[in-house]
């Protein structure tokens, strides 16, 4: 994955300008082929790259300064950027498939659109589809064919023996299909770029992120701390109820802290009292004063 990000980085302007020599294609298509694609739709697509490149660079400079301001200045911004991209990439790409799938449906749309050039008398743009293709009338070669005429000579003049209709189809699909592969492969290109521009240094390092590190290191000493005081607390307890106090540190037995301190070693730590007997100094009433 890390690899496949690095590479989208480093061919991603090569990447965005192919995309926008693509979508430029398909817009020229459409617009000398007139066919039934809104050409607004296709210059969206044309500018979509440019813009992905512009929004990667607001991100990146969004995040640089967030690694440098106090203020969280990147949340809400990078929603809006990514936000609109995502919305303006399934529009065109949505729109591109209606003219895509499925193929019956899109008969209409061209019968349409050729009865408005025949109706229009637009002779150029007819010539150029027939030209286009060597054919003559929309579903025959001589449904409206150019030139007009009751039958169009169209046959006779130019000697196309095929319609026009699946030939016009077909580069409906084309020029649609080149706008859906332009929206899907800049989205690809703008997830790897997020990818990689949020995994940087600059933002694991970045201000406003870094106080969820604190606080969780924080949390995590802070419970380990508790625990420890509390079984240092526990222990502490344990061993005065057993021994009780003794005034001579002769009676008892000390020797039983020691043992129950080997005992409960894996729980935790205990504190023990001191096993070092003083015993040369102890006081007599017969007074034989001090031992030495």
């Amino acid at each position: 994955m890390a690899a496949l990000v690095k590479v989208a980085l480093l061919a991603g302007p090569i990447l965005l300008l192919l995309l926008t020599g693509v979508a430029g294609f398909a817009y020229s298509q459409i617009k000398f082929l007139s066919l039934p694609i809104p050409q607004a739709l296709a210059l969206f697509t044309v500018v979509l790259p440019l813009l992905t490149g512009f929004s990667t660079q607001v991100v990146y400079s969004l995040i640089q300064r967030s690694s440098r301001n106090e203020q969280n200045v990147l949340a809400l911004p990078l929603i809006a950027v990514i936000g609109f991209q995502l919305i303006y990439e399934t529009v065109v790409a949505t729109l591109a498939l209606t003219h895509i799938i499925p193929p019956d449906a899109l008969v209409c749309n061209l019968g349409d659109r050729w009865m408005k050039l025949y109706k229009a008398d637009d002779g150029d743009a007819v010539r150029a589809i027939q030209d286009s293709f060597k054919c003559c009338g929309f579903k025959t070669v001589k449904d409206n064919a150019f030139p007009w005429g009751q039958p169009s000579p169209c046959p006779e003049i130019f000697h196309y023996t095929k319609s026009c209709l699946k030939a016009w189809r077909k580069a409906e699909q084309i020029s649609a299909g080149l706008l859906l592969l332009v929206a899907i492969v800049v989205f690809i290109l703008k997830v790897l770029s997020v990818i990689a521009l949020l995994s940087s240094s600059s933002w694991t390092e970045s201000r406003w992120v870094r106080p969820f590190y604190r606080f969780g290191s924080r949390a995590v000493e802070g419970s380990e701390g508790d625990d420890n005081r509390a079984t240092m607390r526990r222990l502490i307890e344990e061993g005065i109820g057993d021994e009780g106090y003794h005034d001579d540190p002769s009676e008892g037995s000390p020797t039983r802290g020691l043992e129950a301190g080997f005992e409960t070693h894996e729980e935790g730590s205990r504190i023990l009292p001191s096993l070092v007997l003083d015993s040369g100094n102890e006081w007599r009433e017969d007074g034989d004063g001090h031992r030495d």
